[in-house]
């Protein structure tokens, strides 16, 4: 494999050297070579999706079917999305560290088979909306073979393009982007498929109970969520970890508590979608109820646990956790509204938490590599 790799970038290398003589400073920067092999991925992709796709398609096609630009660009998208997103990932997690322990090493390898499986599943949904709207705004449009095999390419082109640019750049606030889009996506489209119109009047879990694609999307949703929500507390220990460093210290704090309430909160979101209610009602509400104890324990313990953090993001979180409560109260025993509607006000308020408390942490990790001894130093003990 390498061999074969080596001789396509030898071959590569001549060919642009024929056509395009001169100096090349594809090289110069990290970035640069990324965009470089960004590129290539959307080139081979492009090549590889025309090829099938002149296989496949004989005739004209509707726009969604079982052999249609829809469905194989939506199987192409998602290959390519993922495919592209964990080889990249798996570079830039090989340059920045030499040796690893085995944990380490599982960890990596389930950080980069949960980021390929997001980047599919958003490429997925994302086509799948765009057939949706292609579908519904153009009834009985049949697509020719040749416009269908474009289709197909070019849809596979971009996702590999976009796999491979966000692969390797992987961070906790891309990794909580990614994690958003892809809840909320495949929510959206489980609410759009799903054939139970009056799921609403009674729980979110409604959506995963049948046996339909609206059900499939839904748990696989929160799956893979889950997944992707253990992995982004790797990301926050790691932040948490910079932090701790840098600040005062303390006997109380105690980041990988913090770091570890983040995972079984992950391991209970994808519980739910593993367990729908239908298969048994027992455990599909001991890990809800399981998320809600962990969230809880959480925003209790953050005042010993980070010690040090700033107090007027402890005094937000004490102002969630009531409005929480508040908002359970006004479901049971007030009745003011039914339990779709209260999952939908603690997702919300869950969801902004969740984004204050990383952007947060994100300022103080990066103030924590900025220089602060200069300014409190007066002018005359530097001369």
């Amino acid at each position: 494999m390498s061999r074969a790799t080596s001789a396509i970038h030898r071959a590569t290398d001549i060919v642009f050297g024929v056509l395009y003589p001169g100096v090349d400073a594809t090289t110069e920067t990290m970035q640069m070579q990324r965009e470089v092999r960004a590129l290539s991925a959307a080139f081979y992709a492009l090549v590889v999706s025309a090829i099938a796709g002149l296989l496949l398609f004989r005739d004209s096609v509707p726009a969604w079917g079982l052999i249609s630009p829809g469905s194989i660009g939506l199987v192409a998208s998602s290959l390519c999305a993922g495919i592209a997103s964990a080889l990249e990932y798996s570079r830039a997690m090989r340059c920045e560290a030499t040796t690893l322990t085995l944990g380490r090493r599982l960890q990596r390898w389930f950080d980069t088979v949960v980021i390929a499986l997001a980047h599919a599943g958003i490429a997925a949904l994302m086509m799948l909306l765009l057939t949706a709207v292609v579908v519904q705004g153009v009834i009985g449009l049949r697509l020719d073979a040749l416009t269908s095999t474009l289709v197909v390419a070019l849809c596979a082109a971009a996702a590999a393009y976009a796999g491979t640019i966000s692969g390797g750049n992987i961070t906790m606030k891309s990794l909580s982007t990614l994690l958003a889009m892809f809840m909320v996506g495949g929510i959206v489209v489980a609410m759009l498929t799903t054939s139970e119109a009056e799921w609403w009047q009674l729980h979110f879990s409604e959506l995963g109970t049948g046996d339909d694609f609206s059900s499939s999307v839904f748990n696989i949703t929160f799956i893979v969520g889950g997944f992707l929500f253990a992995s982004l507390a790797s990301q926050i220990h790691s932040e948490l970890r910079k932090w701790d460093v840098a600040s005062l210290p303390s006997t109380r704090r105690n980041t990988t508590y913090v770091a570890w309430l983040f995972v079984g909160i992950g391991i209970c979101l994808a519980g739910v979608g593993v367990v729908p209610v239908n298969v048994s009602l027992l455990f599909h509400n001991t890990f809800a109820t399981g998320m809600a104890v962990l969230f809880g324990a959480l925003l209790i313990g953050l005042r010993w646990w980070l010690d040090g953090f700033p107090k007027p993001f402890l005094l937000f979180s004490d102002g969630v956790m009531i409005a929480i409560i508040v908002a359970a109260l006004f479901f049971w025993p007030i009745g003011a509204y039914n339990l779709a509607a209260f999952e939908v006000i603690a997702a919300g308020v869950i969801a902004m938490w969740i984004v204050i408390f990383l952007r947060h942490l994100a300022a103080a990790s990066s103030d924590s590599d900025t220089p602060q001894a200069e300014s409190s130093v007066p002018a005359e003990e530097l001369k």
